[in-house]
């Protein structure tokens, strides 16, 4: 245990100096006097794995444009941009979920999102041949409707989740149906399966959650 002559008062922990006065401390610390807790170095070799992706990213955007450059023989970039635009989607995305992996639906929602927005600006950069909405975007939807349906069945889940997964997927619901009727797709089966799932997802959620869901409306209505 630790002493302070000065302060009169005794301390637990490993200190230096008293915390009060920062004066002198008298005696020595027990094994088991360290109050606050040690820090795991469990992601240290996570912190590597990111830096080493980092720099092999760097690596492969600098080899891109140097044989971009050399097939060319000029320093006007063609096809190398689009490989830094790849990589560069791919760590925004990562620090999205990275940011966010506390909160898996809103995660979800924010990668469908983001990914979405790439996607679409891909295909206007290659031509717009709308690939995006036939293709990727239905089945980007699909796939985050059952995500979020597989977590919300494995894990109990607040009222307010439950809400916000039904905003969502009536938001997706809609948003499939659009594509199809603007003929924004040239095969409209990704968007009406993305929209057969978004409804009946939505269904269980109302069917088997609907105490939750109430009591979630009334909360926020003030009722």
């Amino acid at each position: 245990m630790l002493i302070c002559n000065q302060c009169k008062i005794t301390i637990r922990g490993v200190f230096k100096r008293c915390p009060l006065c920062q004066g002198e401390l008298h005696g020595t610390a027990g094994a088991g006097d360290d109050v606050f807790p040690v820090i795991s170095e469990g992601l240290k070799p996570f912190r590597h794995i990111i830096r080493l992706a980092l720099f092999l990213t760097i690596a492969a955007a600098v080899i891109a444009v140097a044989i971009d450059m050399a097939i060319q023989s000029s320093t006007r970039l063609g096809w190398s941009l689009f490989v830094i635009a790849g990589l560069a989607s791919l760590w925004i995305l990562f620090g999205i979920a990275n940011k966010r992996w506390w909160n898996i639906p809103k995660s979800i929602i924010l990668l469908l999102i983001f990914t979405s927005i790439l996607e679409v600006a891909w295909d206007y950069l290659t031509g717009f041949y709308k690939w995006s909405f036939t293709f990727v975007i239905p089945i980007m939807f699909s796939a985050s409707i059952i995500a979020l349906t597989i977590f919300a069945v494995i894990r109990k889940l607040q009222p307010g989740d439950y809400l916000f997964i039904l905003f969502i997927m009536s938001i997706v619901s809609v948003c499939s149906l659009l594509l199809i009727i603007f003929h924004l797709v040239s095969v409209i089966y990704p968007a009406l399966i993305c929209f057969v799932f978004s409804v009946i997802s939505s269904s269980r959620i109302i069917i088997f959650e609907k105490k939750s869901l109430l009591k979630e409306l009334r909360r926020r209505m003030h009722v």
